[in-house]
């Protein structure tokens, strides 16, 4: 799935343990998909022939130069119109689950690193540069101290995470984040907050509310480089000081092509 970052073996591991763990999508998820989503697709173009007469004979209904296209056709072709929606709803359904199986988030786990990747980004970590791995909701969060240096979001099945971190010897803690107590809630203005921490923040909140995640993960990668840690709680920010972010690290951030 990614580059490994070591060849070498991890003599604290057990004889026997995988080369790497994978987690992703269940089977039964993306069977589901493959199979439902194309079924769906194909019931809606079906149906679309009826929608389309009924909104055909609607002067008040939209789309009536669409309606009455896609009637004119049916009158005239038949069962073919019929069948050719049907196929076409089916390959828009089956486009739709190969995005969506795609676009989940993929976990892998050695003895040396892990890493995170969806069909357009990809993640890297070095085990050296890990102290503590938790689950914070569906969001995979690994520490060095204080620090944050990853949180990868995946809705992925919880105890298979666990059991892929703990197969290779990742510290993998149950009990959740050990600072949770030390966050609080941002409030504009608040005095607490390092230089720069207050208008970081308030952009963020704005990115949120935009639902532009890819500018709120560079954010959240920006306020840990002054010494700001946050995590959300619906549309609240949260945060806790920690000690800035080193100006180089080994986690790898990149765009697939």
């Amino acid at each position: 799935m990614y580059e490994k970052l070591s060849d070498q073996p991890d003599p604290h591991v057990p004889p026997g343990t995988p080369e790497e763990t994978v987690v992703g999508c269940s089977s039964a998820d993306t069977l589901f998909l493959r199979v439902v989503l194309p079924v769906l697709g194909a019931v809606a173009g079906v149906g679309l022939r009826w929608l389309a007469a009924w909104m055909a004979g609607l002067s008040w209904a939209p789309w009536q130069g669409i309606a009455r296209s896609v009637d004119t056709l049916a009158d005239r072709w038949g069962a073919c119109t019929v069948v050719g929606l049907g196929i076409v709803g089916a390959l828009l359904g089956a486009v739709l689950a190969q995005h969506l199986v795609e676009t989940m988030g993929r976990i892998a786990v050695t003895s040396t690193g892990a890493g995170f990747s969806t069909k357009d980004t990809l993640e890297t970590l070095g085990r050296s540069d890990v102290t503590d791995v938790f689950a914070d909701g569906k969001e995979i969060v690994l520490l060095r101290g204080e620090r944050e240096v990853a949180r990868w979001s995946a809705d992925l099945p919880s105890a298979e995470v666990r059991a892929a971190f703990d197969t290779h010897g990742w510290p993998w803690r149950e009990t959740g984040d050990p600072f949770r107590a030390a966050y609080r809630p941002w409030e504009a203005g608040d005095p607490g907050l390092p230089a720069g921490a207050d208008a970081l923040l308030r952009a963020r909140a704005g990115l949120i509310d935009a639902g532009k995640d890819d500018h709120v993960r560079a954010l959240r990668a920006d306020l840990a480089a002054i010494g700001v840690v946050v995590r959300d709680e619906g549309a609240v920010q949260l945060w806790r000081p920690a000690s800035p972010a080193a100006p180089t690290g080994a986690l790898g951030v990149g765009r697939r092509a």
